[in-house]
């Protein structure tokens, strides 16, 4: 497991609190703030007041949502990390699961997981764009003498092929060799 238990724990139940503390209050005193428009009973405190609870509930939905996107992210790369047989993922491989681009909110979700402590016995090298298993491989340089990083000469998908084989590209089926 790579995932940082107590932090992913803790945070999915600060954002469900989030979500339940946020939505209700934030819809129950905007129709508040409704109701006294309609009715044309405006008292100054209550709109004050009713607005205040409003934006409140509002940055705490955000809050959780924003929780609830990072834990997800975290708990969808923990899969794969866990099933990678030499402890080393690149990002683009990460990516590519998720059809997504790169750069896109997906991967800095997963860069904010790994700088605010998500992830155990996992560094980013941000130069590679490779995560590293610690527990899995012992150094750079290792990596470097047995994969060779290559794109897939049909679709251009980025590829981590070990030195004198070849594999099959999981987007399109070309077989690249290394």
């Amino acid at each position: 497991m790579y995932k940082n238990h107590g932090k992913y724990t803790s945070t999915l139940v600060w954002s469900i609190l989030g979500l339940v503390f946020g939505i209700l209050p934030a819809l129950c005193w905007g129709l508040l703030l409704l109701a006294c428009f309609v009715t044309g009973e405006m008292e100054t405190s209550v709109i004050v007041f009713s607005t205040i609870f409003m934006i409140m509930g509002i940055v705490f939905t955000v809050l959780g949502i924003r929780g609830l996107l990072i834990i997800s992210a975290v708990s969808n790369s923990n899969w794969i990390f866990e099933k990678d047989p030499d402890g080393i993922v690149g990002m683009d491989t990460l990516l590519n699961k998720k059809h997504k681009k790169k750069g896109c909110a997906y991967e800095r979700r997963l860069l904010c997981a790994v700088e605010k402590g998500y992830f155990v016995r996992l560094t980013y090298d941000r130069t590679n764009r490779i995560f590293e298993m610690s527990d899995r491989v012992n150094t750079m340089n290792e990596y470097n003498t047995r994969y060779i990083g290559k794109n897939c000469p049909n679709c251009g998908a980025p590829l981590k092929i070990k030195k004198g084989t070849s594999i099959t590209c999981d987007r399109c089926g070309q077989e690249v060799e290394a």
